[in-house]
């Protein structure tokens, strides 16, 4: 990728950013990864941006129900949701097997 298209890319996400009142490094970065996934039709990112916070904000409900915190476990959950869907029995249930710290052996 050039760098003007890399700048065009930028200057679009900002001016995205700016309509729909998003601030921040790290919404830029993930408007500007959407942009590489659907385009620059404004109302697919919007779409698709929409969808990642719905899944992020039930992630972080999911995290409060099971005490986690930061952002590796809010991603492990996401991947999760990803895997599973939306029922929160199958994102614990898959959460608590990915955390077994040891083996379980049988005599």
């Amino acid at each position: 990728m050039s760098n003007t298209d890399k700048m065009s890319k930028e200057n679009f996400a900002n001016e995205f950013m700016s309509e729909e009142g998003l601030k921040g490094k790290p919404v830029l970065n993930k408007i500007m990864e959407i942009i590489d996934i659907v385009g620059f039709d404004k109302n697919k990112i919007k779409q698709k941006y929409l969808q990642f916070k719905e899944k992020e904000d039930f992630a972080n409900a999911v995290m409060v129900e099971v005490g986690l915190k930061g952002k590796a476990n809010r991603i492990k959950v996401m991947r999760i949701i990803d895997m599973v869907g939306y029922d929160k029995r199958k994102i614990k249930t898959a959460l608590l097997r990915s955390t077994i710290t040891e083996r379980i052996h049988h005599e």
